[in-house]
């Protein structure tokens, strides 16, 4: 009963690959007319090949969106990793490399939706101290082909802390490879140029 509704959501990107591949199609047939050339099935493998990968990458991007930038005034306050209050922790995630950069993957902490990160993006948040469950994942297509992690912290009162996360390759699916980062003054210079998503929490 939910394989329809599952299935609609990827309907845009199947319509618009078939567009592209029939423009491709008679693209590379009309200019092989006027050429005269005879071509033989090259407008028709031509017109397959784009239009498919254009649904591929459609069908990956489903789910992504565009978050909501934060103010100069949330991202300073981040990168003076300074949380709102002293009983309070700020947690720090951010998300590097090229693979499936314009996907977006979704942080939940503590079963809340936190934020979506595309390459290079970075979030921030106040936390109470204590134990915490982040996981990430993401939609669309893309998260067939990647599996989703969960990492389980402690924070303490005034702490920052934060996360590193990328994409790591795999023979039949990708892994979101996560990891603990320093809160010093390199991290401050890898974070400045990139966009801080504020958060939705």
């Amino acid at each position: 009963m939910n394989a329809r509704p599952n299935m609609s959501k990827y309907i845009p990107s199947i319509v618009v690959g078939f567009v592209v591949g029939l423009v491709v199609s008679f693209g590379v047939a009309f200019l092989f007319s006027a050429l005269g050339a005879d071509v033989g099935y090259l407008p028709t493998l031509a017109g397959a090949f784009f239009g498919l990968f254009t649904a591929y990458i459609m069908a990956n991007l489903v789910g992504t969106k565009l978050g909501k930038t934060a103010t100069p005034e949330q991202k300073q306050a981040a990168l003076d990793f300074r949380p709102p209050s002293d009983d309070q922790a700020l947690l720090i995630v951010y998300r590097e490399g090229f693979v499936g950069k314009a996907a977006g993957l979704d942080l939940s902490l503590d079963d809340r939706y936190v934020a979506q990160l595309k390459s290079p993006r970075f979030t921030a948040l106040s936390i109470a101290p204590g134990g915490h469950q982040l996981a990430m994942a993401f939609g669309g297509l893309a998260g067939k082909q990647n599996k989703p992690t969960l990492e389980g912290f402690i924070a303490a009162p005034g702490e920052t802390i934060v996360f590193r996360a990328t994409m790591q390759m795999g023979m039949t699916q990708n892994r979101i490879v996560v990891e603990r980062i320093a809160a010093d003054q390199d991290l401050v210079q890898r974070l400045k140029p990139m966009i801080m998503i504020a958060p939705e929490v």
